[in-house]
C-alpha cells in the first residue's frame, strides 16, 4: 500500500469523520419514476432465469433491470444521488462495488464523493492474481453497493472476497429490496441491508401515480403471493 494512499485516507478521516455527511435524503418516489423512465422496471409477461430449469412455470408479469439506467444519464443521476444518501449512514473507508450491475454508480460516486473505489472479484491465474481490483489496506471498512438484492448470495460472496482480504464490512446498499429473503440472509450472517425502497414501496408508488392500472397491481400480487 502506498503512502500517498494511506496520507489520502487519513485526510479524509480527518475531515469527514470516517463517514460521508450528504445533508441529502432518500426519496422513493424521485427514484421510482427514474426506473420507470428508464425501462428499468417494466409490466407485462417475462421469461425469467428460473424458466430455464422450470419451462412451464407461470410467466413473471414484472422485469426489474437496473442495468438500463447506465444508458440514461439524468436517471443514472438519480441513481447515484440515492446511493450517496444511503450510504451518508454508514461508517467506511473504501466503496466496493458487486460486479458489474453496480460498477457504473459506484465509480461515479466515487468520483464525485472522493472516495475510493475497489472491486471484488475471482481472482485470475495470469498478472498479479488480486482477488481486489483497486487500492487497500488491511483493517479499513468496506460498503458493498449492488443493484438489487432478491437472495444475498452474490453480496455475500463479494464481502468473503473482501474479508479474506482483511477489510471489514458491516453495510450492504442496494437499490431495491425485492424482499425475497436477501436482507434476512444478509441479517443472519451479521451484515445490515440498506435499501432504498422495497418491491412492495415501488409498487405502491406506481399503482398511485398511475403508472400501472388496478388489473396490472393485482397481477403482480398475485405473482408475488404464489
Amino acid at each position: 500500500m502506498s503512502s500517498g494512499f494511506m496520507r489520502l485516507v487519513r485526510r479524509r478521516r480527518e475531515k469527514q469523520g470516517n463517514c460521508m455527511t450528504t445533508g441529502t435524503s432518500v426519496d422513493p418516489e424521485r427514484l421510482a419514476e427514474a426506473l420507470y423512465r428508464a425501462g428499468a422496471i417494466q409490466f407485462g409477461a417475462f421469461r425469467l432465469k428460473l424458466h430455464e430449469e422450470r419451462p412451464d412455470a407461470p410467466l413473471s408479469p414484472l422485469y426489474i433491470n437496473l442495468r438500463l439506467l447506465r444508458s440514461y444519464p439524468d436517471q443514472m443521476d438519480v441513481a447515484v444521488e440515492t446511493y450517496r444518501a444511503l450510504v451518508s449512514a454508514c461508517t467506511f473507508d473504501v466503496l466496493a462495488d458487486v460486479p458489474l450491475a453496480a460498477t457504473p454508480f459506484v465509480a461515479i460516486l466515487s468520483h464525485q464523493t472522493r472516495i475510493p473505489m475497489i472491486t471484488p472479484r475471482q481472482p485470475k491465474t495470469h498478472g498479479s492474481g488480486a482477488s481486489i481490483d483497486g487500492a487497500f489496506a488491511a483493517g479499513q471498512a468496506a460498503v458493498v453497493i449492488d443493484d438489487l438484492v432478491t437472495k444475498a448470495d452474490s453480496k455475500l460472496e463479494a464481502v468473503r472476497v473482501l474479508e479474506g482480504e482483511g477489510l471489514r464490512v458491516r453495510d450492504v446498499v442496494v437499490l431495491v429490496d425485492r424482499e425475497q429473503g436477501g436482507r434476512q440472509q444478509l441479517a443472519a450472517a451479521g451484515y445490515t441491508l440498506h435499501a432504498a425502497v422495497t418491491l412492495s414501496e415501488l409498487l405502491e408508488i406506481y399503482r398511485r401515480s398511475g403508472r400501472m392500472d388496478e388489473a396490472a397491481y393485482q397481477r403482480v400480487h398475485a405473482y408475488r403471493e404464489g
